[in-house]
């Protein structure tokens, strides 16, 4: 079967940490000691699968592996940690991890904050260790942190003793007590054998995805992880115990604080505080989900409410006490049911729309009650009644049983019993021959159908429930992946990469089954039995993703083992094989829940494709692949973000309104992230982003300003007026969280020397090209661990950097740290070739606004006759490529006479531009005065320069003044976009064009596309105007005129000192293209500034996705003036393009013949004629495969683009006199040059 879906949310998995105490005899109350959310990171309750019986783990024992004769040593030290921490036990010898933290055995946790691990070591060894802190679930690579003083040092006896106790002083001296001399006893060995063969069938974890609080752990990475109790999650509540007698109290600990909540909050909060147990704690949740729902359909808010209660019912944060009164278990059921009905509901209506809803109420789904038939019957569960009535067990265990969980299953069931009655398994199997065989069956029975009701058994019993309702070619998928899990399971730790992968792929083809079986939805008068199977398909496929998150776990820390990146990077393309096969498959998960289909598809094509043409070693190649990783990566990130948005603020209000501890809600949101498959997604191509990049031989740090700078180093969410605050007026450069690309950087602050970017952005987007402008050092990097390692240590202190063309340095200032670029060259040589840079980070200097001639009525001129004294530099430069282009028509028609008599009379000429029309300077007063609004305009303007006024120049000013500013600023755009235009100066101007023709609306004001004040993206473009419709054309242009007083053009004209009353606005209308590519061109490379360089970036569709900055990255090519030749210094991978209808079709269907260089050339080049452009079509926002984009696939097409753009460059910066910053698109075969203006 064959997998074809795409698009997920990612689960949580949330597999058992929780390790049970055996008990001594003739204690009345057995505690089962259940350790804070920190201990026991590799401990996990063991399987009682009937097949094959494991013993329980003592708790607080983390034992290596030894020969039966060798000496148990026991080694403990008390310490208190902080919360999320946890130590592991590090030395000289194998069973310490030979001084390898993440081999080490974890200590456990035990009362009075004393830890604890035994191992196994042969006599007369002499060791040395010492204990280290780490975070829960980490491997130890993460910073460990390391006890003080000398190595500890340990010989353990030669005389046959049989135990050894070590008490450690942390940091100083150890204390040392040798056991009895006997040999272990055959029971003992036997059980010690059995303890290792708990581990390797999964029972402990050495993975680094554990969570520390809140919600989840994750499963085992030591084998493909035994997948029973995966969904249950880390008890967090009170101490369980075992009972001789009635002892379940009634008291409640907690608070139930409903000030200030509302919606969902509310109802939970205040329906818990009157719910006791956990049946009535159900009650309240189906209150909430079904019958206060609108038509039983819950909406986002309370699914995620709910969900977030229901996780902290499951830990045992929110703790389930007597209620009173006999409610058995199929009261539970019954109220699943409706709760289950409600949730498949909007999984199926509103999933497709809205991700995060198909992924929370898939959560909800698995910490629910069964209620299959067996136990929607009047007495569920009887088992646990005959057992406790045996004869063949001792007394007080059967008062035990009896009081611990026949009678409190019968009255009050709820997840503390699954817990208890999972230690009591472990305690009486913990000895084998100890208890009656036939006693341990029938508990081991009992167990397996309570995990069945809480929906916590294994992965395989649950798809073998499932089988009766297969068909044959449906049960051999089944098969394959018991088979293939089998065989994982038998060979251990000595299973290699191919042996994890067949069971990932297997157990994603199975998943892929069950979610095309769900996928019909659920019907209104479905009947229980049908509810109840969907149940179980239900449930499978959510544990089914848990289990690839063990499994692509298993994978990553295999492939960190062998090496990491560096090894797959030095190897052969072979050695991507199976990482990318990996990767898709986890990308596959993603789009069996939902999440973005198209762009997981997308991603998996791009992969697919990069991987069949191999060649990693190759730099063109590597960075493709790095494009589509960098892709991936950021649609993880989305998904977190998703998460991040659903739980986090709800778990704080909830969580400190129940009265929880604080770490219960405040890392409840990042337990479910690290805990989801989209962790381990993230993860792995990470991992290959590294890789790729060290084949590219790259840095992670772009450089889109060159330049060196010195400043306090702040951090800001995004560039805003008031984030250089902080800085108190001295210099400063800004650690930035993310940006759209259209910010205004003179806005921000006279201080600003330089931006560090945590995400990629085109070098030439409008940001990109203001920060060259005003002389601010840019540099992006979507590397993490680079920023965290590099630059955040250095926040809030003075800081020094450098940044160039072959590298990025950052160090404290006066430091050398900040001398050389990250490849160890100075980077003082750099330049960004207009005198800023390394040079100097002056802005460089501006001219006011040049000179308006204004017209006194309202007109309207070809773009022809434009003037940038009349109409702006921008559309006196349209008027101008409009010549050039009649020029190049009138050569493109002369080589194609002379190429016919040669039998060639094929001719592509290098360039054309859109015609159109232009209402010139003085026509925004013109209708101002005709509307009698002069007066009032003027009135503002004295106003905005009171506002203006109050603010230094360079500075954005406080809030309160930016309120002020915002405030006049709408009122003035208020007034402008009501301005009203004559209905015959609206038919000369639809008359320029066909009739029904969509046009482009663009600023050209005389404070714009000036040398030295580009104003790029400044001031508003309207497009997809209907020609033919007056009211929208009037429309358009009255918005063009409002954007001269949007606050940043406010600001920035403020800054520069161009006083507000000199701004003037033309408008330019066109004909709207409808491109297939669209390119920036800087004509001298942007940041070295070699004159003899040209640089271009590319993307599909509208031009908009460049000059905003979308996030993602563009074609970069490099282009040599002299000898033509080509570099590729990135490749797309921009998620989405406006693109006409069928443009993605037209494109695979001319295999890049779209693109050709021009077959001849004059000394001016081809032309077209201006007529011939085609009519724009409606732009549709579209998923970009770039596996099927010519420019991704083909370096021929690469190559031909950029001589295109070279003769194009030289074209301009002929006619210009000067290095251009060119706009343009591909329409067809034909390039369009749409805008062209003084590089800066």
């Amino acid at each position: 079967m064959q997998l074809r879906a795409a698009g997920l949310p990612a689960p949580t998995l949330a597999s058992a940490r929780w390790g049970a105490l055996p008990c001594a005899a003739g204690r009345r109350t057995r505690q089962l000691a259940a350790p804070p959310a920190s201990a026991l990171p590799g401990a996990r309750l063991p399987r009682a699968a009937p097949q094959a019986p494991r013993p329980a783990r003592p708790l607080g024992l983390c034992c290596a592996a030894g020969s039966d004769d060798a000496v148990r040593v026991r080694i403990s030290t008390q310490r208190e940690v902080k919360f999320g921490e946890v130590l592991r036990l590090v030395g000289s010898h194998p069973s310490l991890g030979n001084w390898k933290v993440d081999k080490a055995p974890w200590m456990a946790w035990e009362d009075g904050h004393v830890w604890a691990a035994e191992v196994a070591l042969p006599p007369g060894t002499s060791v040395e260790f010492k204990c280290v802190r780490v975070k829960s679930g980490s491997d130890g690579s993460g910073d460990p942190k390391w006890e003080g003083g000398d190595n500890h040092k340990l010989t353990v006896p030669s005389d046959g003793a049989a135990a050894m106790s070590v008490v450690v002083e942390w940091g100083g001296r150890i204390a040392t007590e040798v056991g009895g001399a006997a040999a272990p006893r055959p029971q003992q060995k036997q059980q010690r054998r059995e303890e290792e063969q708990w581990r390797s069938e999964g029972g402990a974890s050495s993975g680094d995805e554990g969570s520390s609080s809140g919600g989840s752990t994750a499963g085992s990475v030591t084998s493909s992880g035994d997948d029973s109790m995966a969904l249950l999650p880390q008890w967090q509540g009170k101490e369980l115990r075992f009972m001789q007698s009635n002892e379940h109290s009634r008291e409640r600990r907690g608070t139930w604080d409903t000030s200030g909540l509302d919606g969902a909050a509310l109802h939970l909060v205040g329906g818990d505080r009157d719910a006791a147990n956990w049946l009535n704690k159900l009650a309240v949740v189906k209150s909430l989900l079904v019958d206060s729902a609108h038509m039983m359909r819950p909406d986002l808010d309370a699914l995620a409410h709910a969900y977030i209660y229901m996780q902290w019912l499951a830990t045992g944060a929110i703790e389930c006490v007597e209620g009173g009164g006999h409610h058995r278990p199929n009261r539970h059921a019954e109220l699943a049911r409706m709760i289950f009905r409600s949730l498949e509901w909007v999984i199926g209506e509103q999933g497709p729309q809205s991700p995060i809803v198909a992924l929370i109420g898939r959560r909800l789904q698995s910490r629910l009650p069964s209620f299959t038939d067996q136990f929607t019957q009047s007495v569920p569960l009887t088992r646990i009644r005959d057992i406790a009535h045996r004869n063949d067990i001792p007394r007080e265990l059967k008062a035990e049983i009896k009081h611990t969980l026949q009678n409190k299953l019968h009255r009050n069931a709820g997840p503390e019993d699954l817990h208890t009655t999972e230690a009591m398994l472990a305690r009486v199997t913990a000895v084998p021959g100890e208890y009656p065989e036939a006693f341990v069956q029938e508990f081991r029975t009992f167990t397996a159908e309570l995990r069945d009701f809480f929906n916590a058994g294994s992965l395989t019993d649950m798809l073998d429930g499932l089988r009766p309702g297969l068909d044959d070619g449906s049960a051999r998928l089944l098969d394959h992946f018991a088979a293939a899990k089998a065989r994982l399971d038998a060979a251990g730790e000595a299973a290699d990469q191919n042996a994890v992968m067949d069971v990932l792929h297997s157990v994603t083809t199975v998943r892929a089954l069950l979610v095309s079986g769900l996928s019909s939805g659920l019907r209104n008068d479905a009947p229980d039995r049908a509810l109840a199977m969907r149940q179980k398909w239900r449930q499978c496929e959510v544990r089914a993703e848990d289990y690839a998150f063990v499994l692509l776990s298993r994978f990553i820390n295999s492939v960190e083992e062998k090496g990491g990146a560096a090894t797959i990077a030095a190897g052969s393309d072979g050695g991507w094989a199976l990482p990318i096969g990996a990767l898709v498959l986890g990308l596959r998960h993603l789009g069996l829940g939902g999440y973005s289909a198209q762009e997981c598809m997308a991603i998996e094509h791009e992969l697919a494709a990069w991987q069949r043409a191999g060649g990693f070693s190759e730099k063109d190649n590597a960075l493709r692949l790095k494009a589509t990783l960098q892709r991936l990566r950021r649609l993880t990130e989305q998904y977190s973000q998703m998460m991040l948005d659903a739980y986090a603020e709800r778990a704080v209000v909830m969580g400190r309104a129940l009265g929880l501890e604080n770490e219960r809600y405040l890392v409840f949101t990042e337990a479910e992230i690290r805990a989801s498959l989209v962790f381990q997604v993230s993860k792995l191509s990470s991992l290959l982003i590294k890789a790729a990049n060290t084949c590219a031989g790259g840095s992670p740090w772009d450089v889109v300003m060159a330049g060196s700078a010195q400043g306090v180093l702040l951090r800001a969410p995004c560039l805003q007026p008031g984030c250089l605050d902080g800085a108190k007026g001295q210099d400063a450069v800004l650690l930035v969280e993310s940006a759209t690309g259209d910010e205004e950087v003179s806005a921000l602050g006279s201080n600003l020397r330089a931006i560090v970017l945590q995400q990629d952005l085109p070098h030439l987007s409008h940001l990109g090209v203001r920060t060259r402008q005003e002389g601010v050092v840019f540099v992006t990097c979507e590397d993490a661990e680079a920023v965290a390692s590099q630059v955040e240590p250095l926040l809030g202190s003075r800081v020094s950097l450098r940044a160039a063309a072959d590298g990025f340095s950052i160090g404290p200032a006066g430091s050398s740290a900040g001398a050389f670029t990250s490849n160890g060259k100075d980077a003082s040589a750099s330049s960004n070739g207009n005198g800023n840079g390394a040079h100097g980070n002056g802005a460089a200097a501006r001219p006011a606004a040049a000179p308006a001639q204004k017209v006194h009525n309202i007109a309207v001129l070809p773009l022809g006759e434009a003037t940038a004294a009349s109409c702006g530099a921008k559309a006196a430069a349209c008027g101008e490529l409009l010549r050039l282009a009649s020029q190049c028509s009138d050569a493109a028609a002369s080589a194609a006479s002379a190429a016919s008599g040669n039998g060639d009379a094929n001719s592509t000429s290098i360039m054309a531009a859109a015609d159109g029309v232009v209402l010139p300077f003085g026509c925004m007063e013109a209708a101002l005065a005709a509307d009698g609004k002069q007066g009032r305009y003027d009135e503002l303007l004295r106003t905005l320069r009171s506002v203006l006024g109050s603010m230094q120049p360079g500075s954005a000013g406080g809030a309160g003044s930016l309120a002020a500013l915002d405030g006049v600023c709408g009122d003035i755009q208020g007034l402008l976009a009501g301005l009203r235009i004559p209905q015959q100066v609206l038919q000369q101007v639809s008359g320029t064009f066909k009739p029904g023709a969509t046009v482009i609306a663009r600023s050209s004001a005389n404070v714009e596309d000036l040398a030295g004040m580009s104003g790029a993206g400044l001031y508003e473009s309207i497009p997809n105007v209907d020609s033919s419709n007056g009211a929208a054309l009037q429309a358009a242009v009255a918005g063009v005129w409002a954007s001269l007083y949007s606050r940043r053009a406010v600001l920035s004209r403020h800054a520069a000192g161009v006083p507000q009353e000199a701004a003037c606005m033309a408008v330019v209308v066109q004909q709207q293209l409808s491109p297939d590519l669209c390119f920036v061109l800087h004509t001298r490379h942007p940041v070295t500034g070699d004159a003899n360089v040209l640089s271009a970036e590319l993307a599909p569709g509208l031009g908009e996705i460049l000059a905003a900055g979308t996030r993602g990255s563009p074609w970069r090519l490099e282009a040599h003036k002299a000898s033509s030749s080509v570099t590729t210094a990135a490749f797309a991978n921009f998620s989405r393009a406006f693109l006409p209808p069928g443009a993605a079709e037209e494109l695979r269907a001319g295999n890049g013949a779209v693109y050709a260089p021009p077959s001849s050339m004059g000394e001016i080049g081809g032309g077209t004629a201006v007529a011939a452009a085609p009519p724009a079509a409606a732009l549709h926002l579209q998923v970009v495969d770039y596996s099927r984009q010519p420019m991704s696939a083909s370096s021929e097409v690469r190559e031909g683009v950029a001589r295109r753009l070279l003769a194009v460059a030289a074209v301009l910066e002929n006619e210009f006199g000067a290095a251009q910053d060119v706009e343009g698109c591909f329409v067809g075969n034909q390039l369009y040059v749409v805008q062209t203006r003084p590089q800066p």
